[in-house]
């Protein structure tokens, strides 16, 4: 569960990645205050990714380093560059001698950093 200044904000942010809205409070219109977020494309997407979003009830405290989400993506070149189409600012593509296939670092509208890696047969 990631604490968020605006969860329809993040919900948005996080469709960019895959994730669709699968519950949300409320549930009909208004002003969110908190959203379950699935990853429809996935194998069992019902066991995981999932990911929670709830309004924060304050101001923030502390770096982007409080949370750090690791995901994996498998096709990491395409997502980046569908991110910097939308407006975003994922830093480069890196190949660190554990993940030579690639993963990249993006922020997102809270500040928590992302690190997104280019996905391996042997992935769960």
């Amino acid at each position: 569960m990631i604490f968020v200044a605006d969860v329809e904000r993040s919900a948005a942010f996080y469709r960019l990645l895959g994730f669709e809205i699968g519950h949300a409070v409320p549930p009909g219109s208004g002003p969110k205050e908190w959203a379950w977020l699935y990853a429809p494309g996935a194998p069992d997407w019902k066991r995981g990714p999932n990911l929670m979003l709830t309004q924060r009830s304050g101001a923030r405290e502390g770096s982007e380093e409080e949370v750090l989400l690791y995901l994996y993506a498998t096709e990491l070149e395409p997502l980046r560059s569908r991110l910097i189409s939308a407006g975003l600012t994922p830093g480069p593509i890196s190949h660190p001698d554990y993940l030579p296939d690639g993963e990249f670092r993006i922020q997102d509208p809270d500040g928590y950093a992302l690190m997104i890696a280019q996905s391996a047969a042997d992935t769960p």
